[in-house]
């Protein structure tokens, strides 16, 4: 079937040139009432070439990406792509089930996006200058109770928990691993790549989640990936220790994975060498623990 141009107020993309694959990806602009300069984002969902847009039975699970511009195109990104659509689209050459993805822009600024995805109560030393942090809650407040809903009503989605994932890299490593913990009864699958819980001090990080105690069986599923290449060895440290104390709070091997590689940075490059393993880990009841 011919790819419609709009779906409601979602526009085909179809700017050129473009590094889009076989599936279609839709844009459109949101206002996200958060208390930066930056309140209008423009959102980006990737249709797998799979879609029917005539078959509201097929039905897929979708993945909340924090960072939209940089996940499939590299000429809306100034550092290179994660290449999500080609990953999705490998997936469906092999048979395996592929999935939505909401892309959400970032605030433009470093500083605004630092805000948005850090938790309340925390303070920065940026440019020799402490900074208070914390419009996270509002961000995902918006996540799970605007858009979701809205992608929902939209598009031919699986909504429930098992078939919901956010994912990020840096800060918004940080801020799916906070998603994942807040919003347990939403979030299936949290995607923290080169989680940035060093804009935490480190003794205050680890007294913060020391004083919280789960039941493992209530939260879904978390990777995490880390390079041994960051700029800051604390990227290192405290994603171990948050996947050490997951595990002596009871997770389970199903439930929460950590990929180390040495030689890797703090990279779009990284983080899309393994993200077709942490989709897997999510999707694929055959993965190999």
């Amino acid at each position: 079937m011919r790819c419609p141009k709009q779906i409601e107020d979602f526009t085909y993309y179809h700017k050129k040139p473009n590094t889009i694959c076989k599936g279609f990806l839709y844009t459109t602009s949101i206002f996200v009432d958060i208390d930066n300069p930056d309140k209008k984002r423009l959102i980006r969902v990737y249709l797998p070439s799979d879609y029917e847009f005539d078959n509201p039975k097929k039905r897929f699970p979708v993945m909340y990406m924090m960072d939209g511009k940089n996940l499939f195109d590299d000429y809306t990104s100034y550092v290179g792509e994660w290449h999500c659509d080609e990953t999705i689209e490998k997936r469906i050459k092999n048979n395996k089930k592929s999935f939505i993805i909401v892309g959400i822009d970032s605030a433009k600024k470093d500083m605004d996006r630092m805000q948005e995805m850090t938790p309340k109560s925390t303070h920065l030393l940026y440019h020799k200058k402490e900074v208070e942090l914390g419009y996270a809650e509002t961000l995902a407040n918006f996540i799970i109770f605007n858009l979701k809903p809205r992608i929902d009503s939209i598009f031919y989605t699986l909504s429930d928990k098992s078939n919901t994932a956010i994912g990020g890299s840096s800060m918004g490593g940080l801020f799916s691993f906070y998603l994942g913990m807040k919003f347990k009864e939403n979030i299936g699958f949290s995607l923290c790549f080169s989680p940035a819980f060093m804009v935490y001090q480190n003794k205050f990080f680890k007294h913060k989640l020391s004083k919280y105690h789960f039941n493992n069986e209530e939260y879904g599923r978390f990777y995490f990936y880390v390079g041994g290449q960051e700029f800051e060895h604390r990227f290192v440290d405290l994603t171990f220790y948050t996947y050490r104390y997951l595990f002596c709070e009871g997770f389970k091997h199903n439930q929460v994975k950590l990929v180390f590689d040495s030689s890797l940075k703090h990279h779009e490059s990284s983080w899309s060498k393994y993200y077709e393993d942490g989709v897997s880990y999510w999707l694929d009841d055959d993965y190999e623990y």
